[in-house]
Formats: C-alpha cells, structure tokens, sequence
C-alpha cells in the first residue's frame, strides 16, 4: 500500500502542485522531475555518467512542459513531456520523497 496518496494534481507554467490526503501541499518544478524521471533509460543515463554527454540548455529547461499526465492504477502517474519522453513512470511515494529532498 502506498504510503502517500494525492487529492489533486495540477499543472502549474513550470511546476507541478499536488495536495496530499495528510493535508501537505507539495510543488516541484518540471524541471526537477525531468531530470528524475525513475524509467530504465533516464536511470542508465544517470547511472552512466558520460563526460562527453552534451547537456540540455537552459532554454530546453525553460520550455520543457507536461503534455499529459495519466494514472497508473492506484499508485503513480506516469508524465507525458513535450520533449516527447513518456515511459516514466512516478510513484505517488517517489514523488512525495523528490518533492521532500
């Protein structure tokens, strides 16, 4: 069982709000969960640490945004990013322990 469980999910210009069952009320930017995303590929890359990697601009952050946020059963969300990037999927304790750090 999920330890933490949303009331409400919104998307803000360039954060995402939740209102957690306990009361918290929690925001954390695209940005941040991007760069978090808990899918196989993001966590390789992450795990990997190239050098040689290029990095995105500041202007890529700036303008990344959700397109679509989905529920997955009754435990996560999974993110749909404008940069085309889907497969991640959040849990409602991953976001929770994120958004707390």
């Amino acid at each position: 069982m999920n330890e933490y469980q949303p009331v409400e999910i919104r998307r803000l210009s360039n954060s995402l709000f939740i209102q957690w069952k306990d009361g918290i009320e929690s925001e954390c930017t695209y940005r941040i969960l991007r760069q978090n995303c808990p899918c196989a590929r993001c966590d390789a890359l992450r795990i990997e640490k190239n050098p040689l990697q290029i990095l995105p601009s500041e202007e890529y952050w700036e303008e990344l945004q959700i397109v679509n946020i989905q529920k997955v059963g009754k435990y996560a969300i999974r993110i749909q990013w404008s940069d085309g990037h889907k497969t991640g999927i959040y849990t409602y304790d991953f976001l929770r322990e994120l958004i707390e750090l």
